[in-house]
């Protein structure tokens, strides 16, 4: 007994404490706010940019027992007859009955005066009971259900928020209102907020996201509850938990912003009141059945049975069998009984928490959160408080203490079954480790489980089982399409207050289409499923949004690779009647014909079997195509495909605007006007390093033209990608490529990969630059082969900073280059050293003049080797030649009459200006691979000319030759099977340095010919 009052006075103390906290909550609420008086509301001196909107609340205008709209009053004002209707004053928010019957028609009118004309302002409704029909200045703005006298009137009673324009001076606002359903209360209940257009939209978030914490996380317990109660069938307290669980989240689906009628539109009056009292009732029941399943030995078995059937018989009225109408005794009966059990079941929880059972305190705190989320609950229906002033705190509390119920129970059983056996022991630990580290995991955020799901599916050290596998797929694509739904909500947010701003320029279909089903061609590797561009070359330019007609084409191809699982998705164009008619065709499952007029709604789902659900998808679809002058239509039969058609005026036709708003769609007048310049266009500014810009809009090259001008770097600027793709295959061109993703004919992703069949990243770096910014679009650029991403619009500092860093990973590898060049100088081989020593020793003795002779040689051929510098980039061709003279001197001693040498030098080509050791190692491996191997000799012929813009040197041999299998290994760029360095190293600088590669001729048997081609016009550099 002791135990029981301790534990009354302690809930006592605690709901006075919460209803305490409450209340001083109410009390915080500012209430400066001006008000209005005499049916006028001046807002002249209200600042919305520093105080926020405002609430119509005050005395308006009453007209009881009619529906005036703006023309009666306009009558009115012009007639000399008095109005046959009664003008009062009502105060608002409040209930009409006082003044008139319950039951009947009203109309309420405000004049409303405003400082600033020139924005666009809007309102919020919360509860108007039961139908509305609002006006400003004579125009409609919003409705719920059917103001209207019977049999017209249809009960609706749903929030909206509208936005209008407001003129100088004073603003009619009417409002309508009817009911003949609801006998507690009529007209304004809560208040009417009015204030800029971002401020409601804000606000209206606001309350959406509010209700959808609630709803959401009760009915995610609610069901986590009832499948735990399937694994353990034996505890019915988690079903009925779980049954509680739901009957909140109904409820609040009925109440604040009334999202039940916000996703089931058509729901009558009279199922949605019932839908709400027998959700009220029902959580009372599951309450205090819970009560008893649950906490048994501290409830009162007669007041859980008393109030449980009580219950029952309000549950039982509540669904119409028992003909009782809805006044104020039984709104008052069912607050006391959404009240009452929760009280109740905080002093169950306490007097547990006392006996000290497993959890009872983290309940106790549960309680204490509900009865504050039902105090909030039952003052929004007493009071003018809207829901979304606060934060649910009390829901967020309600859960976690719930999480650390459902974790404190577990870790007590895993501690009872520990003491089983000490070989349970370590099992148990585990277990408890594991779902520790689970439950962190639960709080992780969305793109986590993205991150993390994708790294398991590519994990090829430790793969999953294939039906895993599946199943993480599929989480995968769940999170993936809640990701992109979360951008849609965003899209479709703009579209619907006007915010969306597109920039309509010339796109090309073609190219377009198909950089698009490149990205695609990923979905559907694994369908059996092709995707096919039958767009025609040469078709005109479609006037359109760059990235929003992407987004269409994403859209629509998004949707026919969902509902298509095999044969194939076609892409058509064509042009009719000034606009381009683009069409994607599936063989998908195909739409029954009564649905297709319903597919564009957002989030429109059929019910039936089999039924479709279309999201945002086709919505956001309609109303980009709207927003840029065009349309779009759909044609499908069950069971055979879809085709979705639509319509974008051309770039070669009049666009028509006046059915656009000015402020939504600014053309880019940059398309617009006539600049352009001849490609491809060459800016020398002497630079060390030259830049190949890749864009077919002349006004972004001006634009990266002028970003690089102060860093001095050689400009190469053309506009499509076949001029590109024709510059870098000449020689001594281009350091790096900023490439445009999008261009007509030739795209930048086929420009990438033609510059990837002959460069390798390192040799000519590619920055993609473009307004596609989808992680789709950057995969398939690196795909493609792109070194760097960059988004449009970009800041110049950043590509400036990108393109330095791409530069020095190009001279990276030419440094690179260059230390080969030092190692090159070093590799003269001990032996040779050790066979001339040992000739010029014995000609010392037989022959002195050869001996000096030969030690001139081998002096001139180490002078020459040693005295290029690791930074030495360039040589004459005369030095490089004396080089070569000296060895071959030496090596005749060796080989003595074996060996000939030719030479057939062009006169000009003494002067020319050469890299270092580029010759003299062709030269050596041609007497020493070519000609050592065959004992009569052979002859090396040396021919150096000028021809067609090109130095010309060829080392000439009729050695024995080069197999075709080792011919291919020495041009090979891997360098296990080319192992020499030399002539590797002379490919890379003549690849890396001029755009050229090392031509090698060989028979085997016959000899061998190395041809070097450098262009004449580039070597100074």
């Amino acid at each position: 007994m002791t135990k029981k009052l301790a534990a009354a006075a302690v809930t006592f103390i605690l709901l006075a404490a919460t209803y305490g906290l409450l209340f001083q909550v109410f009390r915080s609420i500012p209430a400066n706010m001006p008000t209005a008086s005499q049916g006028l509301m001046d807002l002249t001196d209200w600042n919305f940019a520093e105080d926020g909107d405002v609430t119509l609340d005050g005395q308006w205008e009453f007209y009881p027992g009619a529906l005036l709209g703006p023309e009666d009053f306009q009558a009115s004002h012009g007639s000399d007859d008095s109005p046959a209707w009664t003008r009062t004053l009502l105060q608002v928010p409040g209930s009409w009955t006082e003044h008139t019957d319950t039951f009947g028609v009203v109309t309420y009118r405000l004049q409303i005066r405003v400082a600033e004309t020139d924005k666009t302002y809007g309102l919020k409704t919360s509860s108007i009971q039961m139908a509305n029909r609002i006006f400003v200045n004579g125009i409609e703005i919003g409705a719920s259900g059917e103001a209207a006298n019977e049999p017209a009137y249809q009960a609706g009673n749903k929030p909206y928020v509208s936005y209008f324009p407001l003129r100088s001076g004073w603003n009619e606002m009417i409002v309508q209102a009817a009911n003949f359903d609801f006998k507690v209360s009529s007209g304004i209940i809560n208040s009417i907020v009015f204030g800029y257009s971002e401020q409601i939209s804000s606000l209206r978030d606001q309350a959406f996201a509010h209700d959808l914490i609630s709803i959401c996380s009760f009915l995610i317990m609610g069901l986590y509850f009832i499948g735990l109660y399937t694994q353990r069938t034996s505890d019915r307290s988690l079903l009925v938990f779980g049954l509680l669980c739901i009957c909140i989240s109904l409820f609040l689906a009925t109440r604040g912003e009334r999202l039940l009628l916000v996703l089931f539109d058509d729901v009558p009056y009279w199922l949605y009141i019932r839908v709400q009292t027998i959700s009220v009732f029902a959580a009372g029941v599951m309450l205090l059945l819970y009560i008893y399943t649950g906490f048994r030995p501290f409830s009162s078995k007669r007041l859980v049975y008393t109030g449980i059937g009580f219950g029952l018989f309000l549950t039982i009225w509540a669904a119409g069998v028992i003909d009782v109408p809805y006044n104020k005794t039984l709104q008052h009966l069912t607050t006391a009984y959404a009240t009452l059990p929760f009280l109740y079941a905080t002093y169950v929880f306490v007097l547990a928490a006392f006996h000290r059972v497993e959890g009872s305190l983290y309940l106790v705190i549960a309680a204490i959160a509900l009865n504050y989320h039902s105090m909030l609950q039952s003052t929004n229906v007493y009071s003018n408080v809207p829901l979304h002033s606060f934060v649910p705190v009390e829901v967020i509390i309600f859960l976690l203490m719930l999480a650390l119920l459902i974790s404190h129970r577990f870790s007590n059983a895993f501690k009872k079954i520990e003491q089983l056996s000490v070989q349970l022991l370590k099992a148990d630990q585990l277990k408890d480790d594991f779902l520790s580290r689970t439950s962190h995991e639960f709080k992780t955020p969305l793109h986590s489980v993205i991150t993390i799901s994708q790294s398991m599916l590519d994990d090829k050290h430790n793969p999953l089982p294939v039906e895993q596998q599946e199943k993480l797929g599929l989480v995968l694509a769940v999170s993936k399409r809640l990701s992109q739904l979360v951008l849609d909500i965003l899209d479709l947010s703009k579209l619907k207050q006007g915010d969306l701003i597109v920039q309509p320029v010339p796109v090309e279909v073609r190219s377009t289409v198909d950089l698009v089903l490149r990205i695609f061609s990923f979905s559907t590797a694994d369908k059996n499923v092709r995707l096919v561009n039958h767009v025609p070359e040469g078709l005109p330019h479609v006037y359109a949004d760059e990235n929003r007609f992407r987004q269409i084409l994403n859209n629509l191809l998004d949707n026919a690779i969902k509902h298509t699982e095999y044969g194939s998705i076609e892409v058509a164009a064509a042009y009719k009647d000034g606009n381009i008619e683009v069409s994607v065709q599936d063989t998908g499952a195909g739409i029954d014909q009564q649905e297709l007029e319903h597919i564009f709604e957002p989030f429109r789902t059929f019910d039936h079997a089999g039924g479709q659900n279309f999201g945002l998808g086709l919505s956001i679809v309609k109303q980009l195509l709207e927003l840029q002058n065009g349309d779009i239509s759909v044609a499908s039969v069950k069971g055979e495909g879809t085709v979705f058609t639509f319509r974008l005026p051309s770039a070669e036709a009049p666009v028509s605007t006046k059915q656009v708003n000015k402020t939504e769609v600014q053309p880019n007048n940059e398309y617009e006007s006539d600049y352009s310049f001849p490609t491809p266009l060459y800016v020398n500014r002497a630079g060390d390093h030259t830049i190949l810009i890749v864009d077919d809009q002349f006004s972004n090259l001006k634009i990266v033209m002028d970003a690089l001008a102060p860093l001095e770097y050689n400009i190469i600027a053309v506009k499509n990608g076949f001029e590109a793709a024709e510059l870098i295959n000449k020689p001594n061109s281009v350091d790096l490529v900023v490439l445009d993703l999008m261009m007509p004919g030739m795209s930048g992703y086929e420009v990438c990969q033609t510059i990837r069949r002959t460069y390798t990243l390192l040799e000519m770096p590619v920055l993609m630059v473009t307004t596609a910014n989808q992680t789709q679009d950057k995969l398939a650029a690196f795909e493609a082969g792109a070194n760097d991403f960059l988004p449009k619009p970009f800041d110049t500092m950043e590509l400036k900073a990108r393109i330095k860093g791409l530069l020095l990973m190009k001279d990276s590898l030419g440094k690179a280059i260059n230390m080969e060049v030092a190692f090159l100088q070093s590799q003269i081989k001990p032996h040779f050293l050790y066979n001339v020593l040992n000739a010029i020793v014995s000609y010392s003795y037989t022959d002195i003049s050869k001996s000096r002779k030969l030690t001139t040689d081998l002096a001139h051929y180490l002078r020459g080797s040693f005295q290029f510098s690791n930074v030495q980039k360039r040589t004459s061709f005369s030095k490089e030649l004396e080089l070569i003279q000296s060895y071959v001197e030496i090596e005749l001693v060796r080989f003595k009459n074996r060996l000939r040498v030719e030479y057939d030098i062009a006169q000009s080509m003494y002067s020319a200006i050469i890299p270092p050791l580029l010759i003299q190692p062709l030269v050596e491996n041609a007497i020493r691979h070519g000609l050592s191997g065959r004992i009569e000799g052979g002859t090396v012929k040396i021919t150096a000319s000028e021809a067609d813009g090109y130095y010309c040197i060829q080392i000439e041999d009729d050695g024995i030759g080069i197999g075709q299998d080792r011919l291919q290994q020495l041009l090979s760029d891997d360098t296990e099977a080319s192992p020499g360095v030399g002539l590797r190293n002379i490919r890379k600088r003549l690849k890396y340095e001029y755009h050229t590669e090392l031509r090698i001729d060989s028979v085997a048997g016959e000899g061998t010919r190395i041809t070097v081609r450098i262009p004449s016009g580039s070597v100074n550099s």
